[in-house]
């Protein structure tokens, strides 16, 4: 074995566990993560989903649709998945952001809109 080969260390898997996050709403989730028991199959385990939050993006110019949802999402997998922000807006655009990067964002788009409600 090389010396490169013997420095790889593997992250222990987490357990499966059926607990699902405190945002995850039962009537749209769709994880099973005893799908994931012997071996992550991928398109297998399905998602944790939250409700969804209605957006009224109002009168915007086109393209930009009038309305639009907003909920989390999170992959079933045997390690931990990242949690993301979906944003689905009429005629099926989509945009998915980390939850990570939701809060920095949301305090710069708050900030650049406050330049105009200011004035």
């Amino acid at each position: 074995m090389s010396e490169k080969a013997e420095t790889i260390s593997v992250c222990p898997k987490p357990p499966l566990t059926s607990k699902h996050p405190r945002w995850c709403d039962p009537s749209r989730c769709t994880a099973n993560p005893s799908t994931q028991a012997n071996g992550y199959r991928s398109g297998v385990g399905g998602e944790h989903r939250s409700a969804d939050v209605p957006l009224n993006i109002g009168a915007g110019s086109w393209p930009i649709p009038p309305t639009g949802v907003a909920f989390l999402t999170e992959s079933v997998a045997p390690w931990r998945c990242s949690t993301f922000l979906r944003i689905v807006v009429d005629g099926g655009t989509d945009v998915s952001i980390a939850v990570e990067s939701v809060v920095p964002l949301l305090a710069g788009l708050t900030e650049l809109v406050d330049f105009v409600v200011r004035r």
